[in-house]
């Protein structure tokens, strides 16, 4: 076996393990979309389980008028500083 082969064989190697790699990165990206995509189909269909269905239908005016007051109280507070 001279020095080509050697070569030849290091960069088979190289490319099965870099095939690899992607593989298996792209196993876990597709992983991650599928529980995401779960997720945001839970969260919809199912409100008050989560925090954005079940917030903004249980939201009435006064305490969003609560919040509008402290999101305003924090912005003087972070001006005057």
């Amino acid at each position: 076996m001279n020095a080509t082969d050697e070569v030849k064989i290091e960069m088979n190697t190289a490319i099965t393990t870099n095939q690899r790699l992607v593989t298996i990165l792209l196993i876990l990206l597709i992983i991650l979309v599928a529980l995401l995509v779960i997720g945001i189909t839970v969260s919809f269909f199912m409100p008050g389980s989560m925090m954005g269905g079940g917030m903004m239908m249980g939201m009435n005016g006064q305490m969003m008028n609560n919040m509008m007051a402290a999101c305003a109280d924090m912005m003087r507070d972070i001006q005057s500083h």
